[in-house]
């Protein structure tokens, strides 16, 4: 779905059917195509979705103006209700955490902690109810935050990139023959390889500036035409609506389902925000992001399995290494492993060119690192001489503390002076 900003419609369309059946091996019927359509379906909302609250003392006809955070993560009623399809599973992300994360067991994020809902941030748009916004600010609330890190030797860098360190949710996904709606398919979505990826590799958006990514492999078979490689990452909207990527590999041919086309997802991470990533899982000669996952779904093989890659990212490119199962993989009755786990097939066909290193001069990295763990060092003393001070002087340090955080250049001289002060 496109963004707000270029969306015209949302009625639904045979035009991309027909582009897909030029260039698919399989049979593909209208039919097939509409099954499919209805389980995208399922994420668009009604006004009932976000403002319907039964509650057990305000009785069943109960409605609030203002939905909260459960109610945008579906109230846990399924993985592709609401929010959860979207962000918990594709993107990896989670904002209450807890059971609202796949798999289960992500720290919530900081703001929700403190009561924070996501209409909070992510307010109603021009257009009105409904119309709310993908963007959300933080200077809104860190003013001084968000001007001290502006000053920064990383102000080249959003919120997030340091933020955020772990995504879960889809670590590969198989396109292959299934059942959809209890009739086969060809294009069965096979992406319940659920699992955790940390720490999240950073890269460059359309404008370059650095963010989280989630990054993990595609494939899908019965293509008919040869696919080049793309000449490079593709941002899927370039002017910036959103800050997407993905990467085709190209096609490569298996046993069986004719030509498999290989891409790269390349997703940009909002949530959830935590304490800060360590100044050597970025600064280093290159990015090394682990996954590990377990097969879910219900089709394809007999019962679960397990398994995990790397993807390396430095000076020479991008690429899933390492991939393997780490448990036996029992292939169900009608089904080939070309269907769901193709990837065994092209463990090392994930390759991006390209300079996806953090070029880091190591004198001048020297120079910050000792600057950073000395301003923590002063900063502890700080703590420890205020814990006795009235509730103002407690509020004020850790507002300051914040503001330190963000931009070390003057730090010694700053916390100085908020000693003589306060």
């Amino acid at each position: 779905m496109p963004p707000s900003e270029v969306l015209k419609s949302a009625g639904f369309s045979f035009k991309n059917t027909e582009d897909i059946l030029r260039e698919v091996n399989a049979p593909f019927s209208r039919e097939q195509a509409v099954v499919k359509q209805k389980f995208c379906n399922v994420c668009h909302a009604g006004c009932l979705d976000c403002h319907y609250e039964p509650d057990k003392k305000k009785g069943v006809h109960n409605f609030t103006n203002k939905p909260s955070s459960l109610s945008c993560a579906g109230y846990g009623r399924g993985t592709s209700i609401c929010h959860p399809g979207a962000m918990q599973s594709r993107r990896g992300e989670t904002y209450i955490g807890g059971d609202y994360s796949i798999p289960t067991g992500m720290k919530p994020d900081v703001h929700y902690l403190k009561n924070i809902h996501c209409i909070d941030c992510h307010t109603t748009g021009e257009k009105g109810m409904g119309d709310m916004q993908r963007k959300a600010n933080c200077q809104d609330c860190h003013i001084e935050i968000e001007e001290a890190h502006s000053k920064s030797i990383h102000k080249n860098l959003d919120c997030a990139t340091c933020h955020i360190s772990e995504l879960r949710g889809y670590q590969i996904t198989i396109w292959g023959p299934g059942i959809i709606g209890g009739e086969k398919n060809p294009f069965k979505k096979y992406s319940l390889y659920y699992g955790i990826q940390s720490p999240p590799v950073l890269m460059k958006d359309q404008k370059g500036r650095w963010m989280p990514v989630k990054i993990w492999p595609h494939s899908v078979g019965n293509i008919k035409p040869d696919v080049k490689p793309s000449e490079r990452v593709m941002f899927r909207w370039p002017s910036g609506e959103t800050r997407d990527a993905y990467y085709v590999v190209g096609t490569f041919n298996a046993l069986a389902n004719n030509k498999h086309l290989l891409w790269l997802e390349i997703q940009q991470a909002a949530h959830p925000y935590g304490k800060a990533r360590k100044c050597d899982s970025c600064h280093g000669e290159k990015q090394i992001t682990v996954s590990t996952w377990e097969y879910m779904d219900d089709q394809g093989a007999r019962e679960a399995f397990k398994g995990g890659y790397k993807i390396v990212a430095d000076k020479n490119g991008l690429r899933i290494a390492d991939m393997k199962s780490a448990t036996s993989i029992k292939v169900a009755e009608g089904y080939k492993l070309e269907d769901f786990a193709s990837w065994l097939f092209f463990k090392d066909k994930w390759q991006v060119p390209g300079d996806f290193s953090i070029k880091t001069n190591k004198e001048r990295y020297s120079k910050y690192f000792s600057l950073s763990r000395l301003t923590d060092n002063k900063l502890k003393i700080l703590e420890n001489y205020v814990k006795d001070k009235d509730k103002k002087t407690q509020k004020r340090f850790k507002e300051f503390k914040r503001i330190i955080l963000h931009n070390q250049e003057d730090a010694m001289a700053k916390i100085n002076e908020f000693k003589v002060k306060n």
